[in-house]
């Protein structure tokens, strides 16, 4: 499989070429946890769609004359260049969302037809692919986080992993807030940019590393919000790039930066996990969770989102909840009360 893999990203290489000589390369670079990324694009139809949702970390583009990590990116939409015939047998295509995932030594390689993607990477060379069918039809979702498996893919090595997680605090620490949809994780986070004391780090993804000690940070800077959330936060209202038409899951997208500059933190020391559920009562009141509880949200919330190498994201979850005092939170009615009583619980750990 490794000189089948190694042959197809080659002609992966290839496929991007012939994209750019339809359309001129459009260059950016990503500072992102201390690891440069030079982000190439064949024409202008993907940096619409990638680069609102990581604004905050865009460097000068003479900042890293000699980037860490490259990444080539094109859609077939605007350039007519599709990427090579997929390696993948039918019955490689059982994850969720049917895709296809292999790893053959440095080599890594997700086929998505039905969202009409695919990513391959290159450890060895720390060069990476995308490709999309066509980048004005992305959803929300890889808008919100674009390019999350390449970026997890090559962050693996500097120790650092995506996880499913809003993470509000401040420079002194914070907290990771985790659950599935509905949790209440979102409300919770984006109220942060309104108030006085937290600042927002994610609305529902973000990086954390386990040594030298447990850290997160902000990988990017957007934003989703239910409908429902629109009465507590009419400020969003006005705000929305796009909302979901596929899911169903009646959730719109927004982008923070750099409107919400201010409110935004990149990093911090996670002190606790937090996992809310919705209450709708006066007061916010923690509880304190054995860890075995709050893994099980954990782990299988972020395994979910990274198919392909799930006994390590297990690996990683549960050593990072090992590392951590874990809490339950059950929400106030009133958002400014939840943020207050994570203010509070910092304030102590």
């Amino acid at each position: 499989m490794t000189l089948q893999a190694t042959d197809y990203l080659a002609r992966c290489g290839q496929a991007f070429t012939q994209a750019a000589q339809q359309q001129p390369i459009v260059e950016h670079t990503v500072q992102m946890t201390g690891v440069s990324f030079r982000l190439r694009f064949a024409g202008p139809a993907l940096p619409p769609a990638v680069l609102p949702a990581l604004g905050h970390l865009l460097a000068d583009d003479d900042v890293a004359a000699a980037p860490d990590i490259t990444f080539d990116l094109w859609d077939g939409a605007s350039t007519g260049s599709l990427p090579p015939r997929s390696l993948f047998t039918a019955a490689d295509y059982r994850r969720y969302g049917q895709r296809a995932i292999a790893y053959a030594g440095p080599l890594a390689l997700m086929h998505a037809p039905t969202a009409g993607q695919l990513f391959a990477y290159d450890r060895a060379t720390r060069h990476g692919f995308w490709w999309t069918a066509d980048a004005g039809a992305l959803s929300i979702y890889e808008r919100a986080a674009p390019l999350q498996t390449l970026f997890h893919w090559a962050l693996h090595e500097f120790g650092w992993q995506i996880v499913h997680a809003a993470a509000v605090g401040t420079e002194r620490g914070g907290v990771l807030l985790v659950g599935n949809t509905g949790a209440g994780k979102s409300t919770t986070a984006l109220n942060c940019l309104t108030g006085d004391g937290l600042r927002l780090l994610s609305d529902d993804k973000c990086l954390a590393r386990l040594d030298p000690a447990p850290q997160a940070f902000a990988a990017f800077s957007s934003g989703k919000i239910k409908a429902d959330m629109l009465e507590h936060l009419p400020q969003f209202r006005d705000r929305l790039q796009g909302w979901d038409d596929s899911y169903k899951a009646g959730k719109g997208l927004v982008f923070l930066y750099p409107d919400y500059a201010e409110r935004l933190i990149s990093t911090f020391a996670i002190k606790a996990l937090v996992i809310p559920r919705v209450a709708r009562q006066a007061e916010a009141a923690f509880r304190s969770l054995p860890l075995g509880e709050a893994f099980r949200v954990f782990g299988p919330s972020t395994v979910i989102w990274l198919p392909g190498a799930e006994a390590d994201n297990y690996r990683f979850t549960a050593a990072l909840t090992r590392r951590l005092p874990c809490y339950g939170l059950d929400l106030a009615l009133e958002s400014a009360r939840n943020t207050d009583a994570i203010r509070g619980l910092l304030e102590t750990l």
